[in-house]
């Protein structure tokens, strides 16, 4: 009790001391909050980003001068202190009393201090922290500035606070991301995501030059104080923007398709000199969604990257910088087939139109008595030209039959030993896709034929069908005589194309395209469709406006009674016919549909 009124007694007879201290803990418990981390270090992490020219490092002799806390103004509300840069520290005392009596009468913080105390070398750090505490408890001065600069750097939202619209880390990605950083952020009500978003966010302002005040874990914190995640967003603040890392790196390719088994290649070039190279990654995904290998080779311009595909189909291949898509990613890239594999006794298969090459060693056989013929699989000889150099005769010639050739070595106008020889010759152009003309409907099995009977017989059938990029699971069931079935099951509406290959060589007039619609529909033809307008209540005007090529077209609408509606276009020309539906003058939703896409 004794204690109690000599502490009642110093604060009424005006220990400055006593009642600064008492005042400290009414602000640490209602201001700045209870946490973790020491009260002076927060305040003085968002002190020095605040006014980082003036390079404070305590609450006493750095804000003697005045010059400090006249530069705090100046954050507060840009425009109210602007010259004091120019403020001579030798006027400190007269310094600090404008300064203060600028916040009390802009941002009504009061004088809990004497200007000459707060000028003086022997101010207590006690009495510092509470006076520059009221410029940064929520919604202060400080803290109103640093909420507006955090604003006008997000692109897609607002935050309100320095807590809760913090802690799923969607503020502090974005943030990063306006100055030339990235940081993936993952949407999601799960805390643990909250702190892995929060963590590639720290990361990204890692590579801006700005450390981290508080962990992942602690801004994930429901209950996190604003003074922290205040002091860190505020160091950003004084960040000089660079060029987006997505933005920084360009990605080519030389061509849309390649072959299995084919090293591929791509080259990766940098449009900056600050790409670092071990921020550059690649990922490449088969038909399978499967991952592959993929190495780069980087030097301080670029380099290049490579990958073998070991599935026929598309492959996608993004390049990414810190995480972002670069400049020509993704791409996709179609694996063929190898060439012909299949074995013939003889010499190698090949394809009509191709040059065949036959080589004899002459073991010391004169000049001009070797003779090379091919006959073809229906009896025309072929003379075949050969040429000697060094005791080796060649000759060659480009058969324009698909079957069996024969040919014939002589010499002196007898068959050498173990002629003649054969050569299996195919045509992958006579291959024929038959019932692609059929109408397809999403969410059925599609089936269409392939004839190969015209290729010679010999050889294989490869087929891969995209829709939407992606390869599609398919089957194909052989029905003897070089005839084959295909089926696919068309989930969705679209364009299928069919690449069709023959001994690894694409067949002539690739690729074909099937459609899959939700009813078929043709050029030339009327199209009818329904409108049920039951759910609307039934009493009200139903318009509609059918656009292709940029002009709306006649039709008809036809009440089929009980609010349905019969709609019929007359489909003139291949393409897209969108359809606008509004129900008394307002857009359905879901606006425009899509009829027709031939």
């Amino acid at each position: 009790m004794g204690a109690d009124r000599g502490c009642n007694v110093d604060i009424v007879n005006g220990n400055l001391k006593l009642i600064l201290g008492l005042i400290w803990s009414l602000i640490v418990h209602y201001q700045i909050g209870r946490s973790k981390f020491p009260p002076k270090k927060l305040m003085l992490g968002w002190l020095k980003a605040a006014v980082p020219d003036c390079k404070v490092n305590n609450f006493t002799t750095d804000w003697n001068s005045g010059i400090a806390l006249s530069a705090l103004l100046d954050y507060c509300e840009p425009g109210l202190f602007p010259h004091w840069k120019y403020l001579n520290p030798n006027d400190r005392e007269e310094n600090c009393r404008t300064a203060m009596e600028l916040a009390r009468t802009h941002f009504n913080i009061p004088m809990v201090l004497e200007p000459a105390y707060l000028a003086s070398p022997h101010l207590d750090e006690l009495s510092g922290m509470t006076y520059l505490s009221y410029f940064m408890r929520e919604h202060s001065a400080g803290f109103r500035s640093t909420l507006a600069w955090v604003n006008s750097q997000l692109k897609d939202h607002t935050v309100s606070n320095f807590t809760t619209d913090w802690n799923d880390g969607r503020a502090l990605c974005s943030l990063v991301k306006s100055l030339g950083a990235s940081a993936k952020y993952q949407p999601s009500s799960d805390p643990t995501v909250w702190e892995a978003n929060l963590e590639r966010g720290i990361a990204a302002g890692k590579r801006l030059g700005v450390e981290p005040i508080l962990r992942a874990k602690d801004m994930a914190d429901q209950h996190v104080e604003h003074l922290g995640v205040m002091a860190y967003a505020a160091s950003f603040q004084w960040v000089k923007p660079r060029i987006n890392p997505g933005l920084s790196v360009a990605v080519s390719y030389d061509a849309h398709t390649t072959r299995i088994y084919q090293p591929t290649n791509f080259k990766i070039d940098f449009l900056s000199g600050e790409i670092d190279t071990k921020d550059i990654t690649a990922e490449i995904r088969g038909p399978e969604a499967t991952k592959l290998e993929c190495r780069l080779t980087l030097n301080q311009d670029g380099g290049t990257g490579t990958f073998t595909p070991v599935q026929i189909g598309m492959h996608r291949v993004s390049i990414m910088c810190e995480g972002e898509e670069v400049k020509g990613s993704p791409f996709y890239i179609r694996a063929m087939p190898q060439l012909s594999a299949i074995t013939h006794t003889g010499l190698d298969p090949c394809a009509v139109g191709s040059i065949v090459e036959v080589l004899v060693n002459s073991n010391g056989a004169k000049a001009g008595l070797v003779e090379v013929e091919a006959m073809s699989p229906t009896g025309r000889t072929l003379p075949c030209p050969v040429n000697e150099r060094g005791g080796l005769y060649s000759a060659t010639f480009q058969p324009d039959e698909a079957g069996e050739w024969s040919i014939s070595v002589l010499h002196a106008g007898q068959l050498i030993q173990g002629g003649p020889f054969t050569c299996f010759v195919f045509d992958p152009h006579g291959v024929q896709l038959r019932g692609l003309d059929k109408p397809a409907y999403p969410e059925s099995i599609f089936n269409f034929t392939i004839d190969a009977r015209a290729t010679g017989g010999l050889g294989n059938i490869v087929i891969d069908i995209v829709h939407g990029k992606k390869s599609l699971p398919h089957t194909i069931e052989s029905l003897g005589g070089a005839l084959y079935k295909v089926s696919l099951h068309t989930y969705q509406p679209g364009k299928y194309r069919v690449y069709v290959y023959f001994n690894g060589n694409t067949v002539k007039g690739n690729c074909n395209v099937l459609r899959g619609l939700d009813k078929p529909a043709y050029p030339e033809s009327i199209f009818n469709f329904t409108i049920d307008a039951r759910a609307t209540g039934g009493l009200g005007n139903i318009v509609i406006d059918i656009v292709h090529g940029k002009k709306s077209l006649p039709h008809t609408i036809e009440s089929l009674g009980g609010a349905l509606y019969k709609v019929s276009l007359h489909t003139y020309q291949p393409g897209k016919y969108r359809v606008y539906v509004y129900f008394n003058g307002n857009t359905v939703k879901g606006n425009c549909n899509v009829v027709i896409d031939l």
